[in-house]
């Protein structure tokens, strides 16, 4: 028997890697006394965190690191980039990621995009023309503002004094000057790898449906939602463009926006792009079972996450899907009609989210899972 697993990351406990690994060490144990089934591990993303690892898995010489501003105002962090062939890959959520900002210090106002703008300044200076951009895994909310002003452009407000870069100088801001952006920018090519869908405003866009997970208050919400109204009327006006309902145009606090209209940049499933970079759908026409999983299993796992993604890829070979999650809500059984055969929930002892979350935690549970599951397979 073949076995292939695909597993996603758990977002704050584990990489799409390391729980695949831990459920290959489970299958493993599961056949200490009998012959084991050929066992593939496969790194899988869909454009946030971890994009970069599972695009260079194989090759992680190819990943290198550059000194950036993280999200947090005048903080630096290390970010990782790969390069594959003429082609550089980011990831948001090394530059600008939710990951890397303590629950407690979230704050939309001030969390910023530029150090991606500063890295891909880096980059282009390096002599790269050629970009694909993970974006999940943002801390903010800023539409890009911070990405823009850190490749050259400029924000006034009505008495043409000039602004910052962050959501609060939204507030004040009357114009928008792009005289000043890097001129090679009109060589590049940036592909955006994202599987969100929603457009930049609205009850569907980046401020209602992700702001609360990056410190957006309710109250603040409307407020926020016509800040970035302001701003893609101003964007409109100088670049003669208009993205706001474009599908995707909300992703990561709404800075696919600003890419798509200032840098002319394509969006693309995140999932797909990975996958095919990496030969999923051939390890998964050449198996004989697929095990996927995510850290929570749900009905927004419907809504293009990498699990029914797997499903939906191995149901075109009619190959059995079963996913290992953290947790599973009580909608999660939607999961069933798309694909995955069976799902088992990997926690099993009753802790605080802290604990539960510790990455030795998280893989000592995927594995058991695993074994388990194996174990109960062999009965039959």
């Amino acid at each position: 028997m073949k076995v292939v697993v695909v597993m996603d990351s758990f977002k704050g406990s584990v990489t799409s890697m390391e729980a695949g690994e831990a459920a290959k060490k489970g299958i493993e144990k599961a056949y200490e006394k009998s012959k084991a089934p050929s066992v593939k591990v496969l790194s899988i993303a869909d454009g946030g965190e971890g994009t970069i690892e599972a695009i260079f898995y194989k090759t992680p010489e190819k990943i290198q690191k550059s000194q950036v501003h993280g999200p947090l105002f005048g903080e630096k962090v290390w970010a990782k980039y790969g390069q594959l062939d003429e082609k550089v890959v980011l990831e948001v959520a090394e530059t600008s990621g939710i990951l890397l900002v303590e629950k407690e210090q979230l704050n939309p106002w001030e969390a910023t995009t530029y150090g991606l703008g500063e890295q891909i300044a880096q980059r282009i200076k390096a002599g790269a023309r050629d970009f694909l951009i993970g974006l999940g895994g943002s801390a903010t909310n800023d539409a890009g503002m911070g990405m823009l002003y850190a490749l050259g452009v400029r924000f006034l407000d009505s008495n043409q004094q000039s602004l910052g870069y962050q959501l609060k100088d939204m507030a004040s801001l009357a114009q928008i000057d792009v005289s000043q952006i890097l001129p090679e920018l009109a060589s590049c090519k940036f592909k955006l790898a994202s599987d969100v869908t929603n457009p930049l405003l609205g009850e569907q866009g980046a401020t209602y449906i992700f702001g609360k997970q990056k410190g957006v208050k309710l109250s603040e919400m409307a407020e926020i939602d016509q800040l970035l109204q302001n701003f893609s009327k101003l964007t409109k006006e100088v670049t003669h463009t208009d993205y706001v309902n474009y599908p995707g145009a909300g992703a990561a606090g709404g800075i696919a926006f600003s890419f798509l209209s200032y840098l002319n940049a394509a969006l693309v499933s995140g999932f797909d792009e990975v996958a095919g970079l990496i030969h999923l759908e051939e390890e998964i026409a050449k198996s004989d079972l697929v095990i996927t999983g995510e850290g929570l299993l749900d009905a927004q796992s419907l809504m293009g996450k990498v699990p029914i993604a797997v499903a939906k890829m191995a149901q075109v070979y009619q190959k059995p899907v079963i996913a290992l999650a953290g947790g599973t809500s009580k909608d999660a059984y939607k999961c069933n009609e798309m694909g995955i055969q069976a799902f088992f929930p990997t926690i099993r002892r009753i802790a605080s989210e802290t604990e539960t979350l510790q990455t030795a935690t998280t893989l000592a549970a995927i594995q058991e899972a695993a074994e388990q599951l194996f174990r109960f397979a062999q009965l039959f």
